[in-house]
């Protein structure tokens, strides 16, 4: 899984990370990819891959939220 603004807008970065695990099984669909997902590897790959959508700013809010109501 592809996540956060690296993972979610870098397709070079999601297909060079994809290469370096094709020993794993991974084959990345280029289109797929190219176009952010969701799933960025082909059918036959024996490993899933794909983007997932973050709300890292919603994430600092709770957190903050949180740690102030202590």
């Amino acid at each position: 899984m592809f996540t956060a603004g690296v993972g979610e807008n870098s397709a070079e970065i999601r297909e060079r990370v994809c290469r370096a695990a094709a020993w794993l099984g991974v084959e990345i669909d280029g289109p797929a990819n190219a176009a952010g997902g969701p799933r960025i590897s082909t059918a036959a790959s024996r490993v899933a891959a794909w983007t997932v959508p973050t709300n890292e700013e919603l994430m600092i809010a709770r957190h903050t939220e949180r740690l102030l109501a202590q």
